[in-house]
């Protein structure tokens, strides 16, 4: 039993990394107050909101959330337009190059991807 026990304590450590944080006592008294309502301990509660806000998207500024929603907007006008290019272009029975088009489409949505990326990683 012994020897099973060493080999647990010794596989938590490998696997786990202790972390510890300073909070005002105002913090602190937030912290237990919705860790009791929660019937948890304040280490395990912390933990708990650690996790969730690990397993969720990153949160981001007002600023980027606005500019974002401004790009998407442009991009959907841009699609629209694209749309109705093809749609002339089968009315008339004119070839567009619309790999040309897709391609640029493309160039935006990887321009707006590494936008958010570094913005996100700034």
């Amino acid at each position: 039993m012994d020897e099973k026990r060493r080999e647990y304590f010794k596989n938590y450590v490998e696997q786990r990394k202790r972390i510890s944080i300073s909070l005002s006592l105002a913090d602190y008294q937030k912290i237990e107050y919705l860790a009791g309502k929660m019937q948890m301990k304040p280490t395990s509660f912390v933990g708990h909101i650690v996790q969730q806000k690990l397993g969720k998207n990153p949160h981001l500024s007002p600023e980027i959330q606005q500019e974002l929603t401004e790009v998407t907007y442009l991009i959907r006008n841009i699609a629209n337009n694209v749309n109705q290019i093809a749609h002339r272009s089968n009315t008339l029975k004119v070839m567009v190059d619309e790999n040309a088009l897709l391609m640029e489409l493309k160039r935006l949505e990887d321009t707006v991807k590494n936008y958010v990326s570094q913005k996100v990683n700034a």
